[in-house]
């Protein structure tokens, strides 16, 4: 669902929205020498579910790596690629925005120094405040290839969002981003090591470190719906548009298996978000 976010604190000397409409502006100058004004930043708290849906298929898609393993997604739609492009081949953005084509990892490429510069100006714009937790510890990557792969990497439960509509002063071109950022609320880590003096802050700090480091690691696996026999003479034969006859209860046999062969947990067969996925049976 998506919902108003709460207000920031009394103390907060510099709000999220005024540090990225600032720090936006400032990396488009130093990455791009653009002029970009920042017209507004709408804040959002999101569900996983809505994060996918405002992430767009045609748009370049940057994810955001946190240094526990997390995921964030920043999303530029391709009239504010273009003005990057045009600005650091051209050394000008044209007035006229033109017919928009479909954007290569060359053009994305583009985009990463600005982005780079933005996550530092962020940080460094919010530190001391008590927000600062929000950007801390964030490194992008290069643009993703399809909208698929990027929903993939994310898997936290809410979001907050930037809604950033910007143009480009000298050429009055609107152009539109979007941020996601994985919540972390405040841990009780920080509580958790004053009581515990130094030595055993160190113990709890490696501990953290060393169960971040598990749960961010890849584990790849398959999913196995079910093996057919076929004599090797029919195998040769097999040409596109044959079909091979599966037993009835198929898909009731469907299982993970790990990359050495071995695993005999049940799954279901699905498709959420028009996803093919299969969901772990207790």
């Amino acid at each position: 669902m998506l919902r108003s976010d709460a207000k920031a604190p009394d103390d907060q000397t510099v709000s999220p929205a005024t540090a990225a409409r600032v720090s936006l502006a400032r990396a488009a100058d130093q990455a791009s020498s653009l002029a970009l004004r920042v017209n507004s930043i709408r804040l959002s708290r999101l569900d996983l579910a809505d994060v996918v849906d405002q992430i767009d298929e045609d748009w370049a898609l940057f994810p955001l790596l946190h240094d526990d393993g997390s995921v964030g997604v920043m999303c530029f739609e391709p009239a504010c690629i273009i003005a990057f492009v045009e600005s650091q081949t051209m050394g000008r953005v044209s007035a006229e925005a033109g017919e928009l084509r479909r954007l290569t990892q060359t053009d994305k490429a583009l985009a990463v120094a600005f982005l780079k510069v933005f996550l530092r100006r962020f940080d460094e714009a919010l530190k001391g405040a008590p927000t600062a937790y929000w950007t801390r510890g964030y490194r992008t990557e290069d643009a993703v290839a399809t909208r698929h792969m990027m929903v993939l990497k994310l898997d936290r439960a809410e979001y907050r969002g930037f809604d950033i509509q910007s143009e480009v002063v000298e050429a009055e071109r609107p152009i539109n981003m979007r941020m996601f950022l994985p919540i972390k609320e405040k841990v009780a880590i920080q509580n958790a090591k004053n009581k515990l003096g130094k030595t055993g802050a160190a113990l709890l700090e490696s501990e953290h470190t060393i169960r971040r480091s598990a749960m961010a690691a890849n584990v790849e696996m398959d999913a196995i719906m079910c093996k057919v026999m076929l004599p090797l003479s029919e195998l040769n034969t097999l040409q596109p548009g044959h079909l091979v006859h599966l037993p009835q209860d198929a898909a009731k046999r469907a299982h993970l298996v790990d990359r050495s062969g071995r695993s005999a947990q049940s799954v279901r067969l699905g498709q959420p978000r028009g996803m093919r996925a299969v969901r772990v049976i207790n």
